[in-house]
Protein backbone atom coordinates (compact mmCIF):
# COMPACT_ATOMS: atom_id res chain seq x y z
CA UNK A 1 0.00 0.00 0.00
CA UNK A 2 1.26 3.35 -1.24
CA UNK A 3 1.78 6.37 1.40
CA UNK A 4 -0.86 8.46 0.24
CA UNK A 5 0.39 12.84 1.60
CA UNK A 6 -2.80 14.84 1.97
CA UNK A 7 -1.96 18.36 1.65
CA UNK A 8 -5.24 20.56 3.80
CA UNK A 9 -4.55 24.33 3.77
CA UNK A 10 -5.82 26.40 6.07
CA UNK A 11 -7.00 30.33 6.63
CA UNK A 12 -10.22 31.26 9.12
CA UNK A 13 -11.48 27.73 9.17
CA UNK A 14 -11.37 27.50 13.32
CA UNK A 15 -15.29 25.98 13.26
CA UNK A 16 -14.66 23.47 10.18
CA UNK A 17 -11.05 22.44 10.58
CA UNK A 18 -11.36 19.74 12.90
CA UNK A 19 -14.39 17.65 11.12
CA UNK A 20 -11.95 17.42 7.99
CA UNK A 21 -9.44 16.40 9.87
CA UNK A 22 -11.58 13.89 11.62
CA UNK A 23 -12.61 12.48 8.14
CA UNK A 24 -8.71 12.60 6.69
CA UNK A 25 -8.05 10.14 9.90
CA UNK A 26 -10.64 8.25 9.53
CA UNK A 27 -9.73 6.72 6.01
CA UNK A 28 -9.85 3.11 5.18
CA UNK A 29 -6.61 3.88 3.13
CA UNK A 30 -4.28 4.41 6.34
CA UNK A 31 -1.12 4.75 4.93
CA UNK A 32 -1.25 8.66 5.00
CA UNK A 33 0.32 11.77 6.05
CA UNK A 34 -2.11 14.75 6.82
CA UNK A 35 0.26 18.16 6.32
CA UNK A 36 -1.76 21.11 7.21
CA UNK A 37 -0.31 24.29 6.27
CA UNK A 38 -1.43 27.23 8.47
CA UNK A 39 -1.38 29.77 5.32
CA UNK A 40 -1.07 32.59 8.70
CA UNK A 41 -4.49 31.99 9.79
CA UNK A 42 -5.12 35.35 12.40
CA UNK A 43 -7.90 32.55 14.58
CA UNK A 44 -7.29 29.53 16.08
CA UNK A 45 -6.94 27.27 12.86
CA UNK A 46 -3.11 26.59 13.90
CA UNK A 47 -3.97 25.89 17.51
CA UNK A 48 -6.32 23.39 16.30
CA UNK A 49 -3.72 21.79 13.75
CA UNK A 50 -1.17 21.45 16.72
CA UNK A 51 -4.11 19.75 18.76
CA UNK A 52 -4.97 17.79 16.35
CA UNK A 53 -1.83 16.33 16.21
CA UNK A 54 -1.59 14.51 19.76
CA UNK A 55 -4.93 12.71 18.38
CA UNK A 56 -2.77 11.55 15.11
CA UNK A 57 1.38 11.23 14.45
CA UNK A 58 0.59 11.07 10.86
CA UNK A 59 -0.09 14.92 11.01
CA UNK A 60 2.15 17.48 10.58
CA UNK A 61 1.84 21.45 10.97
CA UNK A 62 3.33 24.06 8.78
CA UNK A 63 2.99 27.41 9.90
CA UNK A 64 4.04 30.01 7.17
CA UNK A 65 3.09 34.22 6.53
CA UNK A 66 -0.47 34.52 4.74
CA UNK A 67 0.19 33.68 0.81
CA UNK A 68 -2.83 32.70 0.02
CA UNK A 69 -3.63 29.06 -1.46
CA UNK A 70 -1.21 28.26 -4.14
CA UNK A 71 1.57 28.79 -1.64
CA UNK A 72 0.10 26.90 0.97
CA UNK A 73 -0.50 24.11 -1.37
CA UNK A 74 3.09 24.50 -2.74
CA UNK A 75 4.71 24.49 0.88
CA UNK A 76 2.90 21.18 1.33
CA UNK A 77 4.22 19.76 -1.77
CA UNK A 78 7.67 20.87 -0.85
CA UNK A 79 7.15 18.74 2.49
CA UNK A 80 5.41 16.04 0.93
CA UNK A 81 6.74 12.51 1.21
CA UNK A 82 4.41 10.25 -0.24
CA UNK A 83 4.10 8.02 -3.20
CA UNK A 84 0.98 10.24 -4.34
CA UNK A 85 -0.64 13.10 -3.00
CA UNK A 86 -4.04 15.04 -2.79
CA UNK A 87 -5.69 18.12 -1.89
CA UNK A 88 -8.36 18.90 0.79
CA UNK A 89 -9.99 22.08 1.85
CA UNK A 90 -10.00 22.74 5.54
CA UNK A 91 -13.62 23.07 5.58
CA UNK A 92 -15.18 20.14 3.59
CA UNK A 93 -15.15 16.53 4.45
CA UNK A 94 -14.46 13.26 2.53
CA UNK A 95 -15.97 9.99 3.11
CA UNK A 96 -14.24 7.26 4.91
CA UNK A 97 -13.39 5.11 1.58
CA UNK A 98 -12.50 8.31 -0.58
CA UNK A 99 -9.03 7.61 -0.66
CA UNK A 100 -9.17 3.96 -1.07
CA UNK A 101 -11.31 4.46 -3.61
CA UNK A 102 -8.84 6.67 -5.57
CA UNK A 103 -5.96 4.78 -4.75
CA UNK A 104 -7.87 2.36 -6.33
CA UNK A 105 -8.41 3.60 -9.72
CA UNK A 106 -4.08 4.12 -9.76
CA UNK A 107 -3.54 0.91 -9.02
CA UNK A 108 -6.30 -1.16 -11.20
CA UNK A 109 -5.83 0.86 -14.57
CA UNK A 110 -1.94 2.47 -13.93
CA UNK A 111 -3.32 5.54 -13.71
CA UNK A 112 -1.32 8.72 -13.12
CA UNK A 113 -4.16 10.85 -11.76
CA UNK A 114 -7.63 9.37 -10.46
CA UNK A 115 -10.37 11.14 -10.02
CA UNK A 116 -14.10 11.45 -8.10
CA UNK A 117 -16.99 13.48 -7.92
CA UNK A 118 -17.75 16.44 -6.00
CA UNK A 119 -20.94 16.69 -4.16
CA UNK A 120 -22.02 20.25 -2.80
CA UNK A 121 -23.44 20.94 0.48
CA UNK A 122 -24.76 23.89 1.90
CA UNK A 123 -25.83 22.46 5.85
CA UNK A 124 -23.30 20.67 8.04
CA UNK A 125 -26.20 18.01 8.43
CA UNK A 126 -25.64 17.11 5.24
CA UNK A 127 -21.34 16.93 5.44
CA UNK A 128 -21.09 13.94 6.66
CA UNK A 129 -24.09 11.84 4.66
CA UNK A 130 -22.35 8.65 2.99
CA UNK A 131 -22.42 7.91 -1.06
CA UNK A 132 -22.57 4.25 -2.38
CA UNK A 133 -19.33 4.18 -4.50
CA UNK A 134 -19.30 3.13 -8.11
CA UNK A 135 -18.09 0.30 -10.04
CA UNK A 136 -17.87 1.74 -13.82
CA UNK A 137 -14.70 3.59 -14.57
CA UNK A 138 -13.26 5.39 -17.16
CA UNK A 139 -9.94 5.01 -18.48
CA UNK A 140 -8.25 8.35 -20.45
CA UNK A 141 -5.17 8.44 -22.28
CA UNK A 142 -3.57 11.62 -22.47
CA UNK A 143 -5.38 12.82 -25.13
CA UNK A 144 -8.33 11.66 -24.34
CA UNK A 145 -8.30 13.05 -20.48
CA UNK A 146 -7.19 16.75 -22.16
CA UNK A 147 -10.56 16.05 -24.39
CA UNK A 148 -12.38 15.31 -21.17
CA UNK A 149 -10.86 18.08 -19.35
CA UNK A 150 -11.70 21.09 -21.28
CA UNK A 151 -14.78 19.84 -23.59
CA UNK A 152 -17.18 16.82 -22.51
CA UNK A 153 -16.65 17.86 -18.69
CA UNK A 154 -16.15 14.70 -17.37
CA UNK A 155 -13.04 15.81 -15.40
CA UNK A 156 -13.09 19.15 -13.83
CA UNK A 157 -10.59 22.03 -12.71
CA UNK A 158 -10.84 21.17 -9.48
CA UNK A 159 -7.60 19.93 -7.52
CA UNK A 160 -9.50 18.53 -4.66
CA UNK A 161 -11.63 16.02 -6.28
CA UNK A 162 -8.14 14.01 -7.61
CA UNK A 163 -5.15 11.96 -6.79
CA UNK A 164 -2.01 12.60 -7.99
CA UNK A 165 1.48 10.58 -8.34
CA UNK A 166 3.73 13.11 -6.82
CA UNK A 167 6.17 12.76 -9.47
CA UNK A 168 3.78 14.90 -12.09
CA UNK A 169 4.68 17.91 -9.43
CA UNK A 170 8.51 17.63 -10.05
CA UNK A 171 8.49 20.21 -12.21
CA UNK A 172 5.06 21.95 -11.82
CA UNK A 173 3.65 24.68 -8.47
CA UNK A 174 0.46 26.34 -8.54
CA UNK A 175 0.81 29.80 -9.52
CA UNK A 176 0.75 32.17 -6.95
CA UNK A 177 -1.33 35.53 -6.55
CA UNK A 178 -4.02 34.31 -9.01
CA UNK A 179 -7.53 33.05 -8.24
CA UNK A 180 -7.49 30.72 -11.08
CA UNK A 181 -4.79 28.38 -9.64
CA UNK A 182 -6.65 24.74 -10.54
CA UNK A 183 -7.35 26.01 -13.77
CA UNK A 184 -3.79 27.15 -14.35
CA UNK A 185 -2.63 23.43 -12.96
CA UNK A 186 -4.45 20.75 -13.95
CA UNK A 187 -4.29 20.58 -17.39
CA UNK A 188 -0.39 20.54 -17.37
CA UNK A 189 -0.85 17.99 -14.85
CA UNK A 190 -2.72 15.82 -17.54
CA UNK A 191 -0.27 16.82 -19.89
CA UNK A 192 2.62 15.14 -17.94
CA UNK A 193 0.16 11.55 -16.87
CA UNK A 194 -0.13 8.39 -19.22
CA UNK A 195 -3.75 7.78 -17.69
CA UNK A 196 -6.21 9.01 -16.30
CA UNK A 197 -9.15 7.00 -14.70
CA UNK A 198 -12.81 8.91 -14.05
CA UNK A 199 -15.69 7.27 -11.43
CA UNK A 200 -18.77 9.10 -10.80
CA UNK A 201 -19.25 8.56 -6.88
CA UNK A 202 -19.21 11.94 -5.30
CA UNK A 203 -16.98 11.04 -2.29
CA UNK A 204 -15.83 14.63 -1.23
CA UNK A 205 -18.07 16.57 0.06
CA UNK A 206 -17.40 20.60 -0.86
CA UNK A 207 -19.23 22.85 2.04
CA UNK A 208 -20.55 26.33 0.62
CA UNK A 209 -21.95 27.99 3.95
CA UNK A 210 -25.05 30.77 3.36
CA UNK A 211 -22.39 33.42 4.68
CA UNK A 212 -19.79 32.50 1.64
CA UNK A 213 -22.76 32.76 -0.34
CA UNK A 214 -24.05 36.31 0.55
CA UNK A 215 -20.29 38.01 1.34
CA UNK A 216 -20.20 36.42 -3.00
CA UNK A 217 -20.30 39.80 -4.66
CA UNK A 218 -18.20 40.44 -7.86
CA UNK A 219 -14.46 40.31 -7.56
CA UNK A 220 -12.81 41.47 -10.74
CA UNK A 221 -10.05 39.26 -10.23
CA UNK A 222 -11.99 36.65 -11.66
CA UNK A 223 -10.63 38.16 -14.72
CA UNK A 224 -7.65 36.22 -13.88
CA UNK A 225 -9.72 33.45 -15.79
CA UNK A 226 -8.97 35.02 -19.15
CA UNK A 227 -5.03 35.04 -18.36
CA UNK A 228 -5.48 31.78 -17.45
CA UNK A 229 -7.47 30.75 -20.92
CA UNK A 230 -4.83 32.62 -22.86
CA UNK A 231 -1.79 30.71 -22.02
CA UNK A 232 -4.36 27.34 -22.36
CA UNK A 233 -4.65 28.78 -25.85
CA UNK A 234 -0.98 28.63 -26.58
CA UNK A 235 -0.55 25.52 -24.65
CA UNK A 236 -3.78 23.79 -27.15
CA UNK A 237 -2.14 25.02 -30.39
CA UNK A 238 0.77 23.39 -30.18
CA UNK A 239 0.24 20.45 -28.89
CA UNK A 240 -3.55 19.46 -29.01
CA UNK A 241 -4.45 21.81 -32.22
CA UNK A 242 -7.38 19.04 -32.77
CA UNK A 243 -8.58 20.68 -29.74
CA UNK A 244 -8.17 24.23 -30.48
CA UNK A 245 -11.64 25.21 -32.06
CA UNK A 246 -13.57 23.90 -28.65
CA UNK A 247 -10.94 25.56 -26.53
CA UNK A 248 -11.93 28.60 -28.32
CA UNK A 249 -15.73 28.56 -28.07
CA UNK A 250 -15.13 27.33 -24.59
CA UNK A 251 -13.42 30.44 -24.06
CA UNK A 252 -16.41 32.27 -25.58
CA UNK A 253 -18.56 30.70 -23.36
CA UNK A 254 -16.56 31.61 -20.01
CA UNK A 255 -17.06 35.50 -21.25
CA UNK A 256 -20.47 35.09 -21.70
CA UNK A 257 -20.97 33.88 -18.38
CA UNK A 258 -18.58 36.61 -17.54
CA UNK A 259 -20.88 39.07 -18.27
CA UNK A 260 -24.22 37.22 -16.66
CA UNK A 261 -21.86 37.66 -13.29
CA UNK A 262 -20.89 41.58 -13.51
CA UNK A 263 -24.40 41.98 -14.63
CA UNK A 264 -25.85 40.18 -11.58
CA UNK A 265 -23.71 41.93 -9.39
CA UNK A 266 -24.26 45.72 -10.82
CA UNK A 267 -20.99 45.41 -12.11
CA UNK A 268 -20.10 49.12 -13.65
CA UNK A 269 -16.54 49.13 -15.44
CA UNK A 270 -17.10 49.44 -19.20
CA UNK A 271 -13.35 48.33 -20.15
CA UNK A 272 -14.07 45.19 -18.87
CA UNK A 273 -17.54 44.12 -20.48
CA UNK A 274 -15.37 44.94 -23.68
CA UNK A 275 -12.84 42.67 -22.35
CA UNK A 276 -15.64 39.90 -22.38
CA UNK A 277 -17.24 41.40 -26.12
CA UNK A 278 -13.63 41.58 -27.16
CA UNK A 279 -13.03 37.69 -26.47
CA UNK A 280 -16.66 37.13 -29.01
CA UNK A 281 -15.13 39.20 -31.77
CA UNK A 282 -11.95 37.42 -31.61
CA UNK A 283 -13.68 33.83 -31.84
CA UNK A 284 -16.69 34.61 -33.62
CA UNK A 285 -15.67 32.44 -36.75
CA UNK A 286 -15.07 29.29 -34.66
CA UNK A 287 -18.01 29.58 -32.76
CA UNK A 288 -19.64 29.41 -36.23
CA UNK A 289 -18.06 26.37 -37.44
CA UNK A 290 -18.27 24.58 -33.81
CA UNK A 291 -21.09 22.09 -34.21
CA UNK A 292 -20.86 21.30 -30.35
CA UNK A 293 -21.64 25.21 -29.69
CA UNK A 294 -25.59 25.44 -29.57
CA UNK A 295 -27.90 27.67 -32.25
CA UNK A 296 -29.35 29.74 -29.74
CA UNK A 297 -25.80 30.40 -28.29
CA UNK A 298 -24.55 31.20 -31.93
CA UNK A 299 -27.47 33.44 -32.10
CA UNK A 300 -26.90 35.19 -28.58
CA UNK A 301 -23.02 35.97 -29.68
CA UNK A 302 -24.51 37.54 -32.77
CA UNK A 303 -26.88 39.51 -30.86
CA UNK A 304 -24.05 40.82 -28.15
CA UNK A 305 -21.80 41.70 -31.22
CA UNK A 306 -24.54 43.88 -32.59
CA UNK A 307 -25.09 45.43 -29.24
CA UNK A 308 -22.01 45.82 -27.84
CA UNK A 309 -22.94 48.83 -24.98
CA UNK A 310 -26.18 46.52 -23.76
CA UNK A 311 -24.62 45.02 -20.84
CA UNK A 312 -22.47 47.29 -19.55
CA UNK A 313 -25.62 49.76 -19.62
CA UNK A 314 -27.96 46.73 -18.28
CA UNK A 315 -26.15 46.39 -15.66
CA UNK A 316 -27.53 48.97 -13.51
CA UNK A 317 -30.88 48.81 -15.70
CA UNK A 318 -34.20 47.54 -14.32
CA UNK A 319 -34.69 44.88 -17.44
CA UNK A 320 -31.33 43.33 -16.72
CA UNK A 321 -33.23 40.38 -15.28
CA UNK A 322 -34.89 40.15 -17.94
CA UNK A 323 -32.03 39.27 -20.09
CA UNK A 324 -30.31 36.97 -17.77
CA UNK A 325 -33.46 35.25 -17.71
CA UNK A 326 -32.57 34.66 -21.90
CA UNK A 327 -28.91 34.05 -21.13
CA UNK A 328 -29.83 31.41 -18.87
CA UNK A 329 -32.03 29.93 -21.20
CA UNK A 330 -30.08 29.29 -23.90
CA UNK A 331 -27.07 27.33 -21.63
Amino acid sequence: MHKISVIVPAYNVEDYLENCLESISNQTHSNIEIIVVDDGSPDRSGEIAEEYKKKDMRLKVIHQVNGGLSAARNSGLDSATGDFVCFIDSDDWIEPDYLELLYFGTQTYGADISVLKIKKISSLEQLKEHTIAERKWEIFDREQAMKNLFINNKIGYSANNKLFNRNLFDNIRFPLGKLMEDKATTYLLIDHSEKVAVNSSAKYHYYQSPKSILRGGFNPRIFDSFEVHEDILIFIDKFYPELSINVRTRYVYEAIRMMMTMIKNNYTNKEDYLRSINILQRFEKEVKIDPDFSPKLKKLVKFLLINKNLPYYMSSSKIASKFLIKIESVR
